[in-house]
């Protein structure tokens, strides 16, 4: 699948159950898991020992699950659930019909709960052919190989500055889906809208936020 050296193949299944062992689930999220999640693969392990390169201040291994699916959407909570609870960095193979996408957040360490992660925003591919389906490692620690998956599978939704780093560059991204969202609704508002003073005071407000959206960095939808 990847083209990783053959130390970190894991290639070790996941039975479901041991999610809500582990997990804090509710019963809402555990059928989620059962109607969604046909099987759950730990595909490759990247660590120290595994790919001979230095552990990062922040990174010490990085999962690479595969996660079958039973339809061809999940659920961001089950993602977001797994990747807060596993005290490890994760990339998300989701496959569906021989169809596949990848997923990574950016995630850091709580500050205040120990062992457990702050999970950020998603980044994520689209649907595609297994022949297209790569990310490379780049990097002299696993910091270095982290950042660069994010790079590697956010590709034009995220920008980063060399001087402000990737956590201001993440930030960013989410300002900028924020605002996607705040000018999608008003436009919708917009054409629902017969008055037509307010139309024009709702157009001005319109005008404002595209203004915002066009001096950040740019993400491609």
């Amino acid at each position: 699948m990847f083209d990783f050296p053959k130390s970190t193949l894991f290639d070790r299944r996941i039975p479901k159950y041991k999610f809500y062992e582990h997990l804090q689930v509710n019963n809402k999220l555990e059928q989620m898991f059962i109607k969604e999640i046909d099987k759950i693969v730990w595909k490759y392990k990247l660590s120290p020992e595994t790919l001979n390169i230095a552990s990062g201040k922040h990174v010490n291994e990085i999962e690479i699950l595969e996660v079958w699916l039973k339809q061809e959407k999940i659920s961001h909570n089950i993602i977001e659930q797994i990747d807060r609870e596993i005290p490890y960095h994760i990339v998300f193979i989701i496959n569906y019909e021989d169809k596949y996408q990848l997923w990574i957040s950016y995630k850091e360490q709580n500050k205040i709960k120990e062992g457990k992660f702050k999970v950020d925003t998603y980044f994520k591919t689209d649907w595609i052919n297994e022949e297209y389906l790569n990310i490379n490692i780049e990097g002299l620690n696993l910091d270095q190989v982290y950042e660069s998956f994010i790079l590697q599978i956010g590709k034009d939704q995220i920008v980063v500055d060399e001087n402000e780093g990737l956590k201001k560059a993440v930030e960013q991204s989410k300002e900028r889906d924020k605002l996607k969202k705040e000018i999608h609704l008003l436009e919708k508002k917009i054409a629902k809208e017969k008055q037509f003073k307010k139309q024009v005071s709702m157009m001005s407000e319109l005008r404002q936020l595209k203004s915002q959206l066009d001096g950040k960095p740019s993400r491609e939808d």
